[in-house]
């Protein structure tokens, strides 16, 4: 029995990978409001199992007003991201006037989950749609946004990969176990000399932004091989105190969304800022 599901779940990851990773690398290629509504929709989705895990640990957060809210950021990412500062203003002094009409017990609890939802979900993956739609701040053109958001994928799947794999065959000694067992130290090496590997090859292969050097190649696989890997920490503190080892089951064996994307929540956030003050 044990056998039959696992090859069920081998599938079913298998499936996701052949259908999912394609069509993505389709959306960043298109970008546009194609790709803005991707990411909007992982946004949503995402805030929904992480709201749902908050419930769980006992906390009621204001979901409607925190997916409302991350709806509209994204929308403003896209349209219009000169106006997120005072949008962000917005949003905190609507969240704390909702306190005047909730019940007051654990207000504060569920006001700051419901604010951490919207700030680690649609905040934090708004990122991807700057760093895609908006490469000219970067002295760039249009078509870099395309092969940097496209690094930024690559670099992370093939540490998250590597990572897995190498962390099964070489793995002994622990890095957190008491947030994320399975993790070890021969993992993640190898995930971030993974990262690595994968920016020098698009750096040869001419797969680059023009407006990046190789040091700044280097320093974006160095970015991804850390940040992604303790974006995956993360979210798995977050399980862990709440007692699950998935998000959700709506991906099948690929736990849920936040499962998947966890590692796309931290480090495009410092490739960001990187790009911003040193570019």
């Amino acid at each position: 029995m044990n056998k039959k599901k696992g090859l069920t779940n081998f599938t079913s990851r298998m499936i996701i990978n052949v259908l999912g990773i394609p069509a993505i690398l389709l959306l960043i290629h298109a970008g546009g409001p194609s790709f803005a509504v991707f990411i909007g929709l992982v946004a949503v989705l995402g805030q929904i199992e992480f709201y749902n895990l908050m419930q769980m640990k006992g906390f009621q957060p204001w979901s409607i007003g925190g997916l409302g809210a991350g709806i509209v950021w994204i929308m403003i990412s896209y349209y219009s991201p000169m106006l997120l500062y005072p949008m962000m203003m917005l949003i905190f002094l609507l969240f704390l006037a909702i306190v005047l009409f909730k019940k007051i017990e654990n207000t504060t609890v569920n006001t700051a989950v419901t604010f951490l939802g919207f700030l680690y979900l649609p905040f934090m993956l708004s990122i991807l749609i700057m760093l895609r739609e908006l490469p000219r701040q970067f002295n760039g053109y249009y078509p870099d946004g395309s092969k940097l958001v496209m690094l930024i994928f690559a670099s992370i799947w093939i540490c998250d990969s590597l990572a897995y794999v190498f962390g099964k065959w070489l793995g002994k000694t622990k890095i957190a176990p008491d947030i994320s067992p399975g993790k070890t130290w021969a993992g993640c090496i190898a995930g971030l000399i993974g990262a690595i590997i994968t920016v020098t090859i698009f750096y040869h292969l001419g797969w680059k932004p023009e407006f990046l050097n190789y040091r700044d190649m280097l320093v974006i696989g160095v970015i991804a091989g850390i940040f992604g890997q303790a974006g995956d920490f993360i979210e798995s503190a977050f399980k862990r105190d709440v007692g699950v080892k998935d998000s959700s089951s709506l991906l099948m064996g690929h736990g849920g969304i936040l499962d998947r994307f966890d590692s796309f929540l931290f480090a495009p956030g410092f490739v960001y800022l990187y790009l911003l003050f040193f570019m």
